[in-house]
């Protein structure tokens, strides 16, 4: 997998081809069910904002989820709606997932 990675990378970038890697990590890439992140406050603990979920592509969206972080912060307009990336859209769903699993 690392291989591939790394051929994808040379392809988006050339120069890429020429560097040597000291080291690799492979790790966790937390999801969501719907595949979203959850960016935003959370309904239920004052002062704890959201910003998880990103899969693969946390390192590509760090500069928009931080900008949407502090705009959420400073009470600003954020410049995307926030409302798919709800931290609590599963919660709606969560009980009923539960108690059908423990049935």
């Amino acid at each position: 997998m690392l291989r591939r990675l790394a051929a994808q990378a040379i392809g988006l970038f050339p120069v890429l081809a020429t560097v040597n890697a000291m080291r690799a990590y492979t790790g966790f890439r937390p999801y969501l069910p719907d595949h979203l992140p959850a960016i935003g406050p959370d309904p239920q603990v004052p002062g704890l904002i959201h910003a998880c979920g990103h899969e693969g592509a946390g390192i590509g969206l760090a500069p928009a989820t931080g900008l949407l972080v502090a705009q959420v912060l400073t009470g600003s307009a954020t410049e995307l709606d926030l409302a798919p990336f709800r931290p609590d859209r599963f919660a709606a769903t969560a009980g009923t997932r539960a108690e059908a699993e423990a049935c």
